[in-house]
């Protein structure tokens, strides 16, 4: 995190972009760490943005951008200078699990994201056959992943 205050954050809203399949629930997770609780969402067309403070005083924009097939041609744009990336993954749609983990690869080819910290967010942990934490990474260390991604996955304890 040093390295991230280092540049200039203290002088504006640090850029965090959120992105993921559409449904994988990157709307309801922007909401509920906007407003502290669950609300109904609907697929998102374009995108949403909220303007957040951490307890310690970190400013930053989330940018939550749909994640539908057509719309994920644009997301190159939303790049441009993210300061951290959060990649949303639903566990429960096993599925499109290989289609999330090939659009995270090309994600994670644009040239901006260089030297940006990135954040997989293991999505919807409490629905019946959710893949576990482990099991998750397990896919995500085969293939061209495998070299790119550091990572421990833990379930949570906390209700």
């Amino acid at each position: 995190m040093g390295k991230l205050f280092s540049k200039g954050w203290r002088k504006r809203d640090a850029r965090v972009v959120m992105l993921g399949l559409d449904l994988a629930g990157k709307s309801t997770i922007l909401y509920q760490l906007k407003g502290g609780h669950a609300m109904e969402t609907c697929p998102t067309v374009g995108f949403n943005v909220e303007a957040m403070r951490t307890p310690c005083g970190v400013s930053f924009n989330l940018w939550d951008v749909g994640g539908q097939p057509n719309l994920r041609e644009s997301w190159h744009h939303y790049l441009e200078d993210t300061n951290i990336l959060v990649f949303v993954l639903d566990s429960a749609d096993t599925a499109r699990l290989p289609e999330a983990l090939a659009v995270l690869e090309e994600t994670l080819s644009h040239p901006g994201l260089a030297e940006v910290p990135v954040l997989l967010l293991a999505n919807k942990q409490e629905l019946p056959g959710a893949m576990a934490p482990a099991e998750l990474g397990q896919q995500l260390c085969k293939g061209r992943l495998s070299g790119i991604l550091a990572f421990s996955l833990t379930r949570s304890s906390s209700p």
